[in-house]
């Protein structure tokens, strides 16, 4: 094992700041699993609005589960203006941000006017219930940066979840306030643009993620992925950035939390 990779006895503990639910998904058991790699904070972030009320019922049991409401670009489309739902929703102490919300234009399930205009709505609730937004953003940079700026004017956090983009779209984002947080596509051999991109990231803005149980990191690409995987994602960029592992687990542990405004247990001790 390298000196960079994890010990488990020592390892700080790791938050996986963006996966998902389905609904054959045995919640108890993704968290042993998670737990074991020490993983022990997970963020769901929404992606069946018409499932939230559910979820968050059942998340409620699992005091290391956080949420984030909001409705996928894929889905703006279904939107029907019911943004008082999600504003009660957004009151639950579990959730502590508004997504994943975006922009999608490599599937343009919605139309683009649509798309945009359900972002902007709700990057409107994200600064009224003073909660951090989680972009998803895909092959529609420019119209994503331009809401983002109109509406945040770079003086409320968001994250840029899953970031696929180039080191300039990542300078870009940075200068308009972004955290970038990053999945297991940095372990595939394509992605040398956005490991590039990662090296730009201050360690300040920086997290990590699975967007489970989509893009499993090597060594399990092609297996459906699960939080406890987002240890292998900090491994592998640990590698990259130069950093020993357990430098980058405490730094970015502490990024989602500072970010999701949770406090440790010491903190109210």
């Amino acid at each position: 094992m390298s000196s960079k990779q994890a010990n488990l006895d020592t390892m700080s503990e790791l938050f996986d700041t963006h996966f998902h639910l389905t609904d054959t998904d045995d919640i108890s058991q993704i968290l042993i699993n998670a737990e074991e790699n020490h993983v022990h904070n997970l963020l769901w972030a929404c992606s069946s609005p018409d499932k939230i009320a559910n979820y968050l019922e059942k998340l409620a049991a699992f005091s290391t589960i956080y949420a984030a409401v909001g409705v996928h670009p894929h889905d703006a489309e279904k939107f029907e203006n019911n943004m008082d739902q999600f504003r009660t929703w957004s009151e639950q102490e579990q959730v502590k941000a508004i997504g994943e919300i975006g922009l999608d234009y490599h599937y343009d399930h919605s139309p683009r006017e649509i798309q945009k205009h359900v972002l902007r709505e709700f990057l409107k609730l994200a600064k009224e219930r003073d909660l951090p937004a989680i972009l998803h953003i895909r092959d529609a940079f420019e119209d994503a940066y331009d809401c983002l700026k109109d509406e945040l004017s770079g003086s409320h956090p968001f994250v840029v979840h899953c970031f696929t983009g180039s080191p300039e779209q990542a300078h870009d984002l940075l200068d308009i306030g972004a955290t970038i947080s990053f999945t297991g596509i940095i372990t595939f051999k394509s992605a040398a643009e956005i490991r590039e991109a990662m090296k730009i990231v201050p360690l300040d803005r920086i997290m990590f993620e699975t967007d489970s149980p989509y893009l499993a990191p090597i060594p399990f690409r092609g297996r459906p992925n699960q939080p406890a995987y987002v240890k292998h994602v900090i491994e592998f960029a640990a590698e990259t950035l130069e950093l020993s592992f357990e430098e980058l687990a405490r730094i970015s542990t502490e990024n989602a939390k500072r970010f999701f405004k949770i406090e440790d247990e010491n903190d109210l001790a």
